[in-house]
């Protein structure tokens, strides 16, 4: 028999479940929930026909003789009607009781009855910005999806570059609400601070915002900077909201969170933060705080007068500490910081850039629709907006100088204005001469895709400041592009190397379907909607290059080296994989000759690595009468009988400290070369570090030029391993050896 919890609203299998639930954490607290709504609802009134120059301390002022009041709150949509609750039942009957007419001092007679009783139910949390998203995503494919038959009719690039503008921007109507929005929280700060101005920032403030991209907004107290605090963090961000242009929003991600309420209903909650008294601080005062009672001021604020906020939450151990909030109705999901004048700063030099050349916006809102099929955008370890754009703006300065740098600019602004240590002036916005760049969309899109596919970002950093390439100061981040009025702040710090190093491919990528499907084809996809298709593309879209499955199993490293002959640098690698590391090679041309005749054959090393090359072969070839997709293709990898083939017998990678002291000073006058030799000996003489099974592996090499560098190239190593291997030896061994080779061809002897 199916027993039910009532109050929690779940159903258990029989009564020893049921008894054991109602002792549980979450009844009682729900038990004492409802009794604290009851109770609320027993001692509290219901107060009409106010009006709109009455506030919270005159309702309490008057009211107040019937008893101590524990709470009051004003209907903050219509400012229409009031609760009154009190701190026992007995002054709530007293003032019911009450036989004269309720009349303020301004002659107003107010009506008074019993507040209406509701039956206490818990609920859900109130949806989150994740599930937000979530919701909208079948209607973004379906958009998407609409997109792509637009892209393929128009009849050049920079046509469907425009055609994307128009589909990103947002439409009249949420625009329209979005700046209600705006305006009633601007008066609502401006009544109690009355010399503040609230300033909106991000992609809202610049014309870059999509209908999920959040409200950002700096509330401006007085001319003092606050510098931002140094949060000490891996950057392991959670979830995500859709980043826009705040300089700190980023940052304030390295707390996960999610936006909640009690299970009780609205007025529970609201009790527990009582309404704040008009004048309780001077902006003075509120900059004197400490940073959660600041933002602990500020929250209280929104809960008690802003119409139409829910959620509000305080993030104070941020880089920016903000204060985050929602749109009870639109669902947008908002951020608050104080005196945060370098997002301020940043969105004007984003509004001025946009002014002087207007082919940014066209060229912004093309790559962020494509990193974002890649999913590349969003929150983590991924790409945003703000850091596009000035990576867009950082290849135009770099080419010819087509836009100048924000040092430039900042020299010849009129108006100087210093933040702390940053120069952060630029010219009158209403000043600016346009720049409109004698090139095409899709000269910009190509050269932009080229530059970061050969950008060499262990040895150098983009600094929009000076327009320049920088050399590098740190090595903790693999790619670095600096604010550009806050320097030591790296606005890529959050990118883990595997996104970079996807991104990075899929540039090259991108080149290769302009190169080849730039001009419009009838009834075939081409240009734009090539590069924008989400996962997969058909095969017959190429046919200049074999295409490459990227699957779990498959490892790239890359690293700079001086210019040399890939067939030398090859025999360096191998000599590092077989001489040091102890990988057996195997002959390829030897497994093409003996196929095994059935699956019956015994499996051996040469045996397993031709499976290896044929299932590999098999994902990556198909026939134009296949209907299926595959991956996106890779340009310039070798296949088949071009690779090289290995089979891993020790874990050779492993314990490599322990033995390095004992051979250093047994042997003190060796190469690393050799020293790094005799502890793989060390190790394959140790049984515990004898493979039970085998690992089979390929490995093909590619080298590309550098173009801020002729005299260097970048190396890419990609290994692939044999899928019904162990995971966790992969993750290990490729670990390594992204880590290891790099530092071992540095060492390497010459031959």
């Amino acid at each position: 028999m199916v027993l039910r919890c009532e109050l929690c609203r779940i159903e258990v299998p029989d009564e020893h479940v049921l008894a054991d639930h109602t002792n549980g954490k979450r009844h009682q607290a729900l038990l004492t929930a409802r009794e604290r709504f009851e109770t609320s609802q027993q001692s509290s009134i219901y107060v009409s026909n106010i009006k709109r120059e009455h506030d919270v301390n005159l309702l309490k002022d008057y009211f107040s003789r019937f008893g101590q009041i524990k709470n009051c709150f004003i209907d903050k949509e219509k400012h229409v009607y009031a609760i009154v609750e009190y701190e026992s039942v007995d002054s709530a009957n007293k003032c019911l009781e009450y036989s004269e007419e309720y009349k303020l001092h301004d002659g107003t007679r107010l009506k008074v009855k019993q507040r209406n009783h509701h039956e206490f139910k818990s609920k859900r949390m109130l949806i989150s910005e994740q599930e937000f998203l979530n919701i909208n995503k079948e209607k973004e494919i379906e958009q998407h999806g609409i997109l792509i038959q637009l892209l393929n009719s128009k009849l050049t690039v920079d046509e469907q570059a425009e055609a994307i503008v128009h589909q990103e921007k947002i439409t009249d109507d949420i625009l329209k609400i979005r700046e209600d929005f705006f305006k009633e929280l601007e008066a609502m700060f401006i009544k109690y601070f009355p010399e503040a101005k609230l300033c909106l920032i991000g992609s809202m403030a610049n014309g870059l915002a999509t209908i999920l991209s959040d409200m950002d907004f700096v509330l401006i107290l007085n001319e003092t900077y606050i510098e931002p605090q140094r949060i000490l963090s891996s950057n392991n961000s959670g979830e995500s909201m859709t980043i826009d242009e705040n300089s700190c929003s980023n940052d304030a991600d390295i707390q996960q969170h999610k936006f909640k309420r009690n299970a009780s209903d609205g007025s529970s909650s609201r009790s527990l933060s009582p309404p704040l008294p008009p004048t309780s601080h001077s902006a003075d005062d509120l900059l004197q705080m400490s940073i959660p009672d600041r933002l602990d001021y500020i929250r209280r604020l929104l809960r008690s007068y802003a119409a139409y906020v829910c959620n509000v939450q305080r993030i104070a151990q941020a880089r920016c500490p903000v204060v985050r909030f929602c749109h009870k109705q639109q669902k947008i999901f908002c951020e608050l910081s104080i005196n945060n004048h370098l997002a301020v700063a940043n969105t004007e030099l984003v509004r001025y850039f946009l002014l002087f050349e207007p082919k940014l916006r066209s060229l912004l809102c093309t790559i962020r629709l494509w990193i974002k099929q890649k999913d590349l955008l969003g929150r983590g370890h991924r790409f945003n907006t703000y850091t596009l754009f000035w990576m867009i703006v950082c290849t135009l300065q770099l080419d010819n100088k087509q836009l100048p740098s924000v040092q430039s600019l900042a020299e010849r602004a009129n108006h100087k204005r210093q933040y702390g240590p940053w120069n952060c002036s630029i010219p009158d916005l209403n000043q600016i001469e346009r720049n409109i760049l004698d090139i095409s969309i899709e000269q910009l899109l190509h050269n932009f895709f080229k530059f970061y596919s050969t950008f060499n970002a262990s040895q150098h950093e983009l600094s929009p400041w000076t327009g320049k390439f920088e050399l590098k100061t740190s090595t903790t981040n693999l790619f670095s592009i600096s604010d550009p009025f806050e320097h030591d702040h790296n606005l890529t710090s959050h990118i883990s190397q595997t996104n970079w190093l996807k991104f990075q491919e899929e540039c090259s990528l991108a080149i290769q379907i302009l190169d080849e499907s730039a001009k419009k084809r009838q009834n075939k996809s081409w240009g734009l909607s090539l590069i924008l298709t989400r996962k997969s593309l058909p095969q017959k879209n190429f046919v200049h290059e074999p295409h490459y499955h990227q699957s779990q199993s498959m490892n790239t490293i890359e690293f700079v080296v001086n210019q040399i002959d890939e067939e030398e640098f090859q025999l360096h690698v191998e000599s590092i994989l077989k001489d040091i590391l102890l990988f057996e090679q195997i002959n390829y041309e030897m497994i093409s000759k003996k196929r095994p005749a059935s699956p019956s054959v015994e499996l051996t090393p040469n045996t397993l690595a031709e499976q290896l090359d044929e299932t590999l072969s098999a994902k990556r070839r198909r026939t134009d009468d296949d209907d299926g997709y595959i991956s996106t293709p890779t340009t310039g990898i070798s296949y088949s009988n071009e690779k090289i083939y290995f089979q891993v017998n020790y874990r050779t990678w492993q314990d490599r400290r322990k033995h390095k002291r004992s051979i250093e000073n047994e042997h003190k006058d060796i190469s690393t070369f050799e020293r790094e030799k005799l502890i793989s000996y060390k190790l394959k003489d140790d049984k515990d570090h004898h493979l039970e099974k085998p690992i089979y592996l390929s490995m093909d090499i590619k080298l590309l030029p550098l173009i801020d560098d002729s005299n260097k190239n970048k190396a890419q190593i990609r290994f692939e391993f044999q899928t019904n291997q162990q995971h966790q030896l992969f993750v290990d061994l490729t670990h390594f050896l992204t880590l290891y080779l790099p530092k071992m061809f540095t060492n390497q002897p010459a031959h």
